[in-house]
């Protein structure tokens, strides 16, 4: 793919290479300079709470002085008609292991308990509550110098295991007497296993985010896939130290397309959180030849970027310039040295604001696009108030407090906002409702823009419907949406959802068929 860090050649997925994709290694030894990953920059957990330097050295801690930090993440991809292959990215820091002198080095070992097992959110009574896949592992990794090492660098490791798809919790436990804590250290991540086994469409897998992504024949390289090497980035962290942001993905059924087609595009950009609009100079075209299935492999420089919440984004489009098939990753960066665009503050006073003007129907208009997005108590306080002009000061507040950068002359969080309230209107308007005002548009106002949407709209004997997957919503982790055109009439309702207080049905595959 041009301009993309990777030569621009195809990668043939190779499906009987069933024993290669399950191979891993329970031991890695590996010394300083040849980390998996050197990645000198904060962790996700560092990100949100400071900005202290990283250059100063770390010396090998004791098992008592600092926790094991460990990053999770995980990618599914299509393997066979009953399974999904699941991909388990862990990422510790070596600074917080603990080590030992031997020849040659320092050594530490890592004993790391592994399950998937079923979410019990939408389980039905009988569901069985064993593992689906569980491991034990005794991980070893040497280092040459203790003293060298810096906060930020990470050992990696990697498995693979096909599991069926559906709604699953990840759990992986440390030893309190190797984590450097009073009890175990236990870390749980919820796993969406999407089903790539319907062939009549166009299907994007989960995507990795990686530091690096290099061609290779080493097939016996723990990192080796589809004829290069991809090292994961298990935090989604870049920016200071890391300032290239690698992915890996992969289409299926693109003989969807079109049978006379010989091409299709991939369109994949970056965009803000909660702004669907791509960034200047962070999006980019590509036609590729019409092959299935096909491997993405690209990379964006973000060392421009200002420190922030980030989205990914990839479109597969058809000669029509129409979305077949959409996928998208969150990820961080932190780039202290990259300063936002601060203009010059503009007057806040509410008598020279926007609000003071606003007609009796827009005041309306607005209060009924907020209550999507308002909380209890800010709902609740809404509905009381009957004066025109107080509705009118409390939308501004409303707003104001949700303004990422109060000092610019724009409030993003409510320009994003009405760029979803297009969005919505243009795709699921119906005759009696505008798209905002469906469930999906709804959905779309509340949790933004779906990272993944897997439709279903002319499978034999069900329903027509729609899976929309998240990999982050917070306080919840992954989670589903499942709209159904339940009627026949075009209006897609919601039937159940994995999050929290939405509707939620265990069996709704039933409640689709017809």
């Amino acid at each position: 793919m041009r301009g993309c860090g990777v030569p621009s050649f195809y990668f043939r997925i190779e499906n009987h290479l069933f024993e290669l994709l399950m191979r891993r290694s329970a031991t890695i030894l590996l010394f300083l300079f040849g980390l998996v990953l050197v990645h000198p920059q904060l962790s996700i957990a560092q990100f949100a709470e400071t900005d202290a330097s990283t250059d100063a050295p770390a010396v090998a801690p004791t098992p008592t002085s600092t926790p094991v930090q460990v990053d999770i993440d995980h990618a599914s991809f299509a393997f066979d008609a009953n399974t999904s292959l699941v991909e388990l990215y862990l990422a510790f820091e070596a600074s917080t292991l603990s080590y030992e002198a031997i020849e040659g080095g320092f050594l530490a070992v890592l004993p790391v308990n592994m399950a998937i097992v079923r979410s019990t959110q939408v389980a039905l009574n009988d569901t069985p509550m064993d593992p689906v896949w569980k491991d034990s592992l005794s991980l070893s990794f040497m280092v040459a110098d203790t003293t060298g090492l810096v906060e930020g660098q990470h050992f990696v490791h990697q498995l693979r295991t096909a599991v069926s798809p559906g709604e699953y919790e990840l759990q992986v436990s440390i030893p309190a007497e190797v984590a450097g804590q009073d009890s175990d250290l236990t870390i749980r991540r919820d796993v969406l296993v999407p089903d790539f086994s319907n062939q009549d469409q166009v299907r994007v897998s989960d995507v990795t985010l990686a530091s690096q992504i290099t061609p290779s024949q080493d097939r016996e390289d723990a990192f080796y896939k589809n004829g290069m090497v991809i090292r994961p980035n298990a935090n989604q962290l870049y920016g200071s130290g890391l300032n290239r942001l690698f992915y890996y993905a992969e289409v299926y059924n693109l003989d969807a397309v079109s049978a006379s087609s010989e091409k299709y595009t991939v369109f994949s950009y970056i965009a803000e959180a909660n702004v669907p609009q791509p960034i200047q100079g962070k999006q980019r075209r590509t036609e590729r030849p019409l092959r299935s299935p096909d491997v993405l492999a690209a990379s964006f420089s973000v060392n421009d970027l200002p420190s922030g919440s980030y989205f990914l984004r990839i479109a597969i489009l058809n000669d029509n310039n129409q979305a077949m098939a959409e996928q998208s990753r969150k990820f961080f960066v932190y780039n202290p040295e990259v300063a936002r665009e601060q203009p010059v503050a503009v007057e806040t006073d509410f008598e020279s604001s926007q609000y003071a003007n606003m007609t009796e129907e827009e005041v309306d208009r607005m209060e009924a696009h907020v209550r999507v997005i308002a909380s209890e108590t800010e709902f609740r306080r809404l509905r009381s108030i009957r004066d025109l002009d107080e509705k009118r000061r409390f939308f501004m507040d409303f707003w104001t407090t949700r303004d990422p950068n109060p000092n610019t002359p724009i409030n993003e969080f409510q320009e994003g906002f009405y760029a979803l309230v297009q969005y919505a209107n243009d795709r699921y308007t119906t005759r009696s409702d505008e798209g905002w005002n469906t469930d999906r548009g709804r959905t779309l106002l509340k949790y933004s823009t779906p990272t993944a949407i897997e439709p279903h709209l002319f499978d034999r004997g069900y329903a027509p419907y729609e899976v929309w997957e998240y990999n982050n919503i917070p306080g919840e982790g992954q989670a589903i949406f499942v709209f159904a055109d339940l009627d026949g009439f075009g209006v897609f309702e919601l039937i159940h959802s994995s999050v929290t207080g939405e509707r939620q049905l265990a069996d709704w595959q039933n409640e689709l068929r017809r």
